[in-house]
């Protein structure tokens, strides 16, 4: 219960200065912005608008003032921004907004229920979110501790951390004015409740301006665009014929083959990747407002679509890889009418992420292309290469008719529709972005750990197909009552397909249920007490220590990131996330290794531990020497100790 209301306060704190630290600031961006001649509106449409150019133009401006002032520089800005927008409330005072309202509470209920700590029977439940959450958490406290650049936190090195970090400014400036009172772990939460936020109030924004939302039907389609945040593909179609091969079930409907997650999966799991893609979209937004207008108002609305492509790569590579040829082709062509807006903002760009693209060149060691060519693999248990590639190609209609499910057949049949709007240069930009990330997407891979190209740069195609939907159900003619017997179907599977995220990051696992996952968010009893002795050395130990845990135990789900705010000496053989050189990483889990799996001389643990700079060690009862001597090693003492674990100081062990 202790550990359901530390974090939950915490969550609620951070989400509550979030609204300070980002909405207001939002509001007091768009007020600037009008004085160039962006039409925002009123009401609720004018926060939709505060919250895309919170999360695109600040992170930029942010990056640079941390940098050269640290983060009360970045708070200050903020405050600045806050009270211009106060100044002007009025025009952002909502009359009635009770469905949007409802939707708002449950992503709250959502964000609390897949990111707080509870107990059931005696013992941690974890999220499966954690996966991820380790490292958010590990890279918002880095900021805080380090500034910018700051030092790897899954590898003890020399060099900074090689990293795309613009979306953790928002969780650090949380946990940073809550006094540290705030854990990393429930910053990050708060900060991506608001960037869920974001992504319907972009959907809006550029539905708004492509000409899809009728006269009249603003309300219906805002509800339209909150309904569909909480609906994902027909994936439980694949995931039932998969349990009835195997008896095991999937924590999430998604992961049969190579992920398209929706609104709630990539909100919860990967927020910065989905502002990313909301920072781009605010940047063609901006450069056709410039277009339209021309003039000196069009060249500072083009200089803060600059910033927004800045805010997109310094948030995610793989996004900003997906539209670069969008903005390369269309800063062409305008060049060619001699309308240099976008050359602006590209040019303004390169200026605001110069120092993020210096990090990411000299702080990363990886070898090899990061892209490959591949086409996109049908299920995972379909071999890839050779002339298999033929059959995933033929079934590519197939996978992504299950995929986007309803919003498969709302494209589609929007499209086929006769009497649809006149394109405008926001419709066609829609168009243009959806096939160009659906190429990407299909015939393009990372390489460095997992296909994070793939899984991110169908979003763009995943946005327009949302937004098509809501254009054709929007009325008054046709609506989602009038939808066809399969349409309704596949409606609602994408809602259970959702619950199913949702209660499958808690639940879907050992020993609830068989899962084909359980190796990760298997039921560890020690969390727990490492949760406790992480938390005592952040308030005992000196800020700089580096305490290790067992490298070699568990993949990303370990508690050091998530209850620590100290590095270490190398997380696991994922380690090289942030830029350290793959071999090394290999090299140090296995010299770290025997510590934790056999008895070995207190000098040689000396030895090791000291030749990677690890100031601490901790041992739990997961570990195999401890298995063998029901315990910590008799040759160790114990800094601080619980039943299940203990944290021994390396100067302390005597040889």
């Amino acid at each position: 219960m202790d550990f359901l209301l530390t974090d939950l306060s915490g969550l609620l704190l951070g989400v509550l200065l979030g609204f300070g630290l980002i909405l207001l600031p939002g509001l007091g961006l768009t007020r600037l912005l009008e004085r160039a001649g962006l039409d925002s509106g009123r009401g609720w449409p004018r926060i939709a608008w505060a919250l895309i150019l919170a999360f695109s133009l600040l992170p930029a401006v942010d990056a640079l003032l941390v940098r050269v002032a640290g983060l009360p520089a970045m708070i200050a800005l903020h405050g600045l921004l806050a009270l211009y927008a106060l100044a002007g409330h009025a025009a952002w005072r909502v009359r009635s907004a009770t469905p949007l309202l409802g939707a708002v509470l449950l992503w709250l209920c959502i964000v609390a229920f897949d990111s707080v700590d509870f107990v059931i029977g005696g013992k941690l439940n974890q999220s499966l979110l954690y996966i991820d959450l380790v490292k958010h958490a590990a890279t918002t406290h880095a900021i805080v501790r380090d500034g910018l650049p700051f030092q790897d936190p899954f590898f003890a090195r020399p060099d900074k951390a090689g990293y795309y970090y613009y979306f953790y400014l928002w969780s650090a400036a949380i946990e940073w004015t809550s006094g540290l009172t705030i854990s990393p772990r429930m910053a990050f939460s708060a900060s991506l409740f608001w960037a869920g936020l974001a992504l319907p109030a972009g959907m809006w924004c550029v539905a708004q301006a492509a000409g899809l939302v009728r006269p009249g039907r603003e309300r219906a389609f805002m509800a339209l665009i909150a309904l569909f945040c909480f609906v994902s593909g027909v994936d439980l179609i694949m995931m039932g014929l998969y349990y009835q091969l195997t008896h095991l079930l999937a924590s999430q409907s998604d992961w049969w083959n190579t992920t398209v997650g929706f609104a709630i999966h990539s909100s919860l799991g990967v927020p910065h990747h989905m502002t990313a893609m909301t920072a781009g979209w605010t940047a063609l937004l901006l450069l056709t407002r410039a277009q339209a207008l021309g003039g000196r108002r069009a060249m500072l609305l083009s200089a803060a679509a600059g910033l927004a492509v800045a805010t997109c790569f310094g948030s995610s590579v793989w996004i900003m890889l997906t539209i670069a040829p969008v903005l390369v082709g269309w800063g062409c062509l305008s060049l060619w009418q001699r309308k240099p807006y976008v050359a602006l903002a590209g040019l303004v760009a390169l200026v605001a992420a110069a120092m993020q693209l210096s990090d990411l060149v000299h702080y990363r060691e990886d070898s090899g292309l990061p892209i490959a060519l591949t086409v996109r693999p049908f299920t995972l248990i379909i071999p890839q290469g050779e002339w298999w590639s033929l059959l995933h190609l033929a079934l590519l209609p197939l996978n992504y008719g299950i995929e986007f499910g309803i919003f498969a057949w709302g494209a589609i049949a929007w499209w086929r529709r006769p009497d649809r709007p006149a394109p405008t240069p926001m419709g066609r930009l829609l168009l243009a972005t959806a096939f160009c990330a659906l190429f990407i997407a299909t015939f393009l891979k990372s390489t460095i750990i997992n296909n994070d190209l793939a899984w991110r740069s169908i979003w763009f195609t995943q946005f327009a197909a949302i937004v098509w939907t809501a254009a054709l159900l929007q009325g008054p003619e046709r609506r989602l009552r009038n939808m066809g017997r399969v349409a309704k179907v596949a409606l609602a599977l994408g809602l259970a397909a959702a619950i199913w995220d949702v209660v499958g990051l808690r639940f879907v696992r050992p020993p609830y249920v068989s899962a084909f996952d359980g190796a990760l968010i298997a039921d560890r009893p020690d969390d727990d007490d490492q949760r406790t002795v992480y938390e005592w050395a952040t308030r005992h130990l000196p800020t700089q220590a580096v305490i290790q845990h067992n490298p070699a135990l568990h993949r990303r789900m370990f508690d050091f990131g998530l209850y620590g705010t100290h590095r270490t000496g190398v997380a696991d053989r994922e380690a090289r996330l942030f830029g350290a050189r793959a071999d090394d990483v290999t090299a140090r889990i296995a010299m770290l290794r025997p510590i934790y799996s056999r008895p070995i001389a207190p000098a040689d643990i000396v030895r090791r531990a000291r030749s990677a700079g690890i100031d601490y060690l901790l041992f739990t009862s997961a570990d195999p020497v401890w298995v063998r001597f029901r315990g910590p090693p008799p040759s160790v003492r114990c800094l601080y100790r619980q039943p299940l674990a203990c944290l021994v100081r390396v100067e302390d062990i005597q040889p």
